[in-house]
C-alpha cells in the first residue's frame, strides 16, 4: 500500500508540476503505433494487439539535460481497451552544438488498465483488470526555439497483468510487454 501512495503522489507531481517547485513546465502530446502481446492458457488462442495509441503528457524540464514528467495513454478497438498513466524521467544528451537536436534515453513506471474481449469459436472471454507497469524509452528530440520541441521516440513496457476466469471452463489470461513507436510535440513555459 505505501508503494501505491509514493506511485500516486509522483504521477500528481507529474500531472500537476505548477505545484511541486520552480521549473519549466512541459504540456504536449503524442500520438503513435502500440503492439501488445496478448496470451491464454486455455482452449483460447494468443493474440496479438496493434492500434493506435494516444498520449497527454505534462511534467517539468529540470535542466538542459534531464525531465521528469507524467502521461496519460489511451488506445481502445472492438475487442480491446487500455489506459495507462505513467511517471518517467529522461536524460538528454545533444548531439550538436546549437543544442537543436538531442538524444535521450530514460525510465518509466506506473499504473496501466486492461479491458479486453476474446472470441474463440465456441466461447467469448472478457476481462478488465489492473497493474504496475516499468520500462524505458529512447528517441530524438528536436528543438525548434525557446517553447516549442518535438520527439520521435520508441517505448517498451513490461506488464504484470494476469487473471484467471473461475468458471467450469477456467481461463487464464497475460498481458507480458507492449512496444510504442510515438511522435510528440512539447511546449515549455
Amino acid at each position: 500500500m505505501a508503494r501505491f501512495s509514493l506511485l500516486k503522489n509522483v504521477i500528481v507531481m507529474c500531472l500537476l508540476p505548477g505545484i511541486s517547485y520552480a521549473a519549466d513546465t512541459i504540456v504536449g502530446g503524442t500520438v503513435g503505433y502500440q503492439h501488445h502481446a496478448s496470451s491464454s492458457a486455455s482452449e483460447l488462442s494468443s493474440n496479438q494487439e496493434r492500434g493506435i495509441n494516444y498520449q497527454i503528457k505534462n511534467g517539468l524540464k529540470i535542466s538542459d539535460t534531464s525531465r521528469l514528467y507524467g502521461t496519460y495513454s489511451f488506445n481502445s478497438d472492438d475487442m480491446n481497451h487500455h489506459q495507462g498513466l505513467l511517471v518517467s524521467y529522461d536524460r538528454l544528451f545533444s548531439l550538436d552544438e546549437a543544442k537543436q537536436v538531442s538524444w535521450f534515453i530514460g525510465g518509466s513506471a506506473g499504473l496501466s488498465d486492461h479491458e479486453f474481449q476474446f472470441n474463440d469459436i465456441d466461447q467469448i472471454y472478457r476481462d478488465s483488470s489492473s497493474c504496475y507497469v516499468f520500462g524505458g524509452q529512447t528517441g530524438l528530440m528536436f528543438d525548434f526555439g525557446n517553447t516549442l520541441t518535438s520527439e520521435l521516440g520508441f517505448r517498451y513496457l513490461k506488464h504484470n497483468f494476469t487473471s484467471a476466469d473461475k468458471g467450469i471452463n477456467a481461463t487464464s489470461l497475460s498481458v507480458n510487454d507492449a512496444e510504442q513507436i510515438y511522435w510528440g510535440i512539447d511546449f515549455t513555459f
